[in-house]
């Protein structure tokens, strides 16, 4: 069966987007087939016009449906594309759809790892509170107990599946964030082993190589801006950050 066409509308610094690219690429896409970047900072009118809402990521299928939130494309990206299954080959399926479902909850790790670099999506420098650390390090730890119970290097066995998309494209992001601003090494300043192996594990795929942009260019656009988020107010992308 052909795979389907498709077209991910995406930025390629937002790491909701990068979840999307992940998991293409992951089926064996390549992002030259698939990614249409879109200036967030002057979003173009063809954009709107196939987007309303004018938010990424957004992916179009060849038969004329558009599908928003990353978590829902990742979802249907492993339903619509036969290469391997992100799911069900490497666990639990409902576990993993639960767990992927609940990546973006308050209090969670995503959360909790953007509280301690500065609240928001901005970059403070500074060291946060112990009660902000203590949440990061709660999460990073229930993360460490999946790893090291997986019988693999990943959250549920030996190969990434859409769990490990959900969140890898934020963990990627902190630790950079946090080592250069505040000398602070996710996972490892805690002694979460099994944590760091999986960071190191997902950093060495071709599909995260693929995606990350210079780690020196973008420290350097996060410095001058004070925020993570800093595409969304200038011309930026994954070649030029």
């Amino acid at each position: 069966m052909m795979p389907p066409a498709v077209t991910l509308y995406t930025h390629t610094l937002c790491p909701y987007a990068h979840r999307a690219s992940l998991a293409l690429v992951e089926k064996g896409l390549s992002p030259k087939e698939f990614e249409r970047h879109v200036d967030l900072s002057a979003k173009p009118a063809w954009f709107l016009r196939a987007c309303p809402r004018g938010l990424v990521p957004a992916m179009s299928l060849d038969d004329g449906d558009v599908i928003t939130e990353s978590l829902r494309i990742i979802t249907v990206v492993d339903d619509v594309f036969d290469r391997g299954s992100l799911t069900s080959r490497v666990g639990p399926r409902e576990e993993i759809l639960d767990f992927v479902k609940d990546a973006d909850a308050y209090g969670g790790f995503i959360s909790s790892g953007l509280s301690f670099i500065g609240g928001g999506w901005s970059i403070r420098g500074v060291q946060p509170r112990s009660s902000v650390i203590d949440g990061l390090e709660r999460n990073v730890a229930r993360l460490d107990s999946l790893c090291a119970s997986s019988g693999g290097d990943f959250l549920f066995g030996s190969s990434p599946s859409i769990a490990d998309i959900a969140i890898y494209p934020f963990a990627e992001r902190f630790q950079l964030a946090m080592r250069e601003f505040q000398g602070y090494e996710l996972g490892e300043s805690q002694g979460a082993q099994a944590f760091v192996v999986w960071l190191a594990a997902m950093a060495a795929r071709d599909s995260a190589k693929a995606l990350r942009p210079n780690d020196k260019e973008l420290l350097e656009s996060w410095r001058r801006t004070g925020r993570l988020d800093y595409f969304d107010y200038e011309t930026a992308d994954r070649e030029s950050p």
